[in-house]
């Protein structure tokens, strides 16, 4: 028992247990888990304190790895455009998901909440890419700007790359500064399930008499989506990497543990890293860049919620999308996707962002905005999976890793 309690080795187990005892208390001890709520937001607070140095030391360290530029753009461009057409077919699910639950017939708008449109304001594209560029990194980091963060990293990491031996002992700064944070990660994690019980018990306790309210068609299609994303994607990394696929599920628990309970792509980049380096062997060379890239551009989740939104409202109302629609349905969602972390208000004020760009009503968005939380719960989970399966996919293109290289530490 002590064994379970204390090794390394069981705290996946140890996670999983509080995962569900969690669920349980929000249920029948709704005081309780009210209660409980300031021990889970001290675990997102101890997680969120290692996003910044985990992602510029990891990123930089592992640019550095990589050793020559030529290669660096390589891998660069296979990233972006892997998260690119996942994005794409995660639009794709979503639409085919809506044509065949139909969430929005039978729906009324009877006693619904109203949503405050003044908070929608339409982005621009080139704002956003302006916006990837720091004034002030200092002040970047501590706003959590994740993609501004990234744009410096990488020039660093580039910049190092560039000057080869003559920085050698700065890079092996970087290198050995990377491996305090993971040490620190594994001191923090060790909290984890107290702090997964507490939010997992808070948050049912919260929103779990949602899930069988009136917009309980539209969260079974959007959970059922993001599960048809996994099991494609997922299926397509089993067949190309040839990787043992149970074990690649239970590798992934403490990820999905830690997105249901925090929702939170950036705030699971240091749990992400160390399940896609540690436990499936990728090599940080690619994972230090890949995952926290994925936490902001690769939202899978995001694209197929704001497809299904798009063809929910339109049902309410007796709206027929044509052919053109459905195009700029996915066109604007994958666009929105990737500009969404720079956009205050997550994914309620993108919703209707989305909505009010399509020319259609955001009077959902009041309801949906109250519940959205148990939404994202799905959206969060298939997004940092993604990100993990895609950088699985071009560490295996690039030679440097297959499904091997982790089935064998299986033996």
């Amino acid at each position: 028992m002590s064994t379970f309690l204390l090794n390394k080795k069981y705290l996946p187990h140890r996670v999983g247990v509080c995962f569900i005892i969690g669920i349980i208390a929000g249920l029948f001890f709704h005081d309780f888990s009210i209660w409980v709520k300031p021990a889970g937001d001290l675990f997102m607070n101890m997680i969120k304190m290692l996003i910044v140095p985990v992602i510029f030391f990891s990123v930089t360290s592992g640019i550095a790895a990589i050793g020559d530029v030529q290669r660096l753009k390589r891998i660069g461009s296979k990233v972006v455009i892997v998260y690119f057409l996942m994005t794409v077919i995660a639009c794709i699910v979503g639409i085919v998901m809506v044509n065949i639950t139909h969430p929005g017939v039978g729906f009324t708008l009877d006693n619904m909440q109203a949503f405050d449109t003044s908070k929608v304001k339409t982005p621009s594209f080139v704002n956003f890419l302006f916006d990837m560029v720091p004034v002030n990194i200092v002040d970047s980091m501590a706003k959590n700007q994740i993609m501004q963060m990234i744009f410096f990293t990488v020039l660093v990491g580039v910049a190092l790359v560039s000057l080869g031996e003559k920085v050698a002992g700065v890079t092996k700064i970087f290198d050995q500064c990377a491996s305090i944070i993971y040490k620190m990660l594994d001191i923090v994690m060790l909290y984890s399930p107290i702090g997964v019980l507490a939010l997992m018990a808070n948050t049912t306790a919260v929103f779990g008499p949602k899930l069988f309210g009136v917009l309980a068609k539209f969260v079974f299609t959007d959970w059922v989506g993001c599960l048809l994303i996994w099991f494609f994607f997922s299926g397509i990394v089993w067949l190309y990497t040839k990787v043992n696929y149970l074990e690649m599920c239970k590798s992934m628990i403490p990820i999905w543990v830690n997105t249901i309970a925090t929702n939170s792509s950036a705030g699971t980049i240091p749990i992400t890293l160390n399940v896609t380096t540690e436990r499936l062997k990728v090599p940080m060379s690619i994972a230090s860049f890949s995952i926290p890239l994925g936490a902001t551009i690769n939202l899978t989740g995001a694209a197929l919620y704001k497809t299904i939104l798009a063809f929910f409202v339109a049902e309410i109302y007796g709206l027929q999308l044509t052919i053109d629609q459905i195009l700029m349905v996915i066109i604007i969602s994958t666009i929105m996707s990737i500009a969404a972390p720079g956009i205050p208000g997550g994914g309620i004020v993108t919703g209707a962002i989305f909505l009010n760009l399509l020319g259609l009503p955001m009077d959902l968005m009041g309801p949906i905005a109250g519940m959205y939380r148990l939404i994202d719960m799905s959206h969060t989970t298939v997004n940092v999976s993604g990100d993990v399966l895609g950088t699985m996919l071009v560490a295996k293109n690039e030679n440097i890793w297959t499904g091997e290289d982790f089935n064998k530490t299986l033996v």
